[in-house]
């Protein structure tokens, strides 16, 4: 386990058993490790989630309109990663923070 803080100042938890359960759902992040935390710490901007006000999503471009995205849920200003996955179009939601 470790901890990252993000662009907010929020401490964000990344667990073993996160990263296990991102790389079987998404197999393209295999190896991948540092760029989810680079995510959570350099993202070029966060979206609230329109499902769940504590869930925070972290976009960082890798390329042309092409994203890695990493779901956080925070409580109580602490965060954990839930998963991660690339995408190239944006979710709907209010964006709460921008490079």
């Amino acid at each position: 386990m470790d901890e990252v803080t993000c662009v907010l100042g929020k401490k964000i938890t990344f667990t073993k058993e996160r990263y296990l359960h991102i790389i079987l759902r998404h197999p393209e992040l295999e190896g991948k490790e540092n760029d989810i935390r680079k995510t959570a710490t350099h993202a070029d901007f966060i979206q609230e989630s329109v499902y769940d006000k504590n869930v925070l999503l972290y976009y960082r471009s890798i390329g042309e309109k092409e994203y890695i995205v990493v779901v956080v849920k925070v409580l109580n200003n602490h965060g954990f990663i839930i998963t991660a996955y690339i995408a190239n179009i944006i979710k709907k939601g209010v964006i709460i923070w921008k490079k």
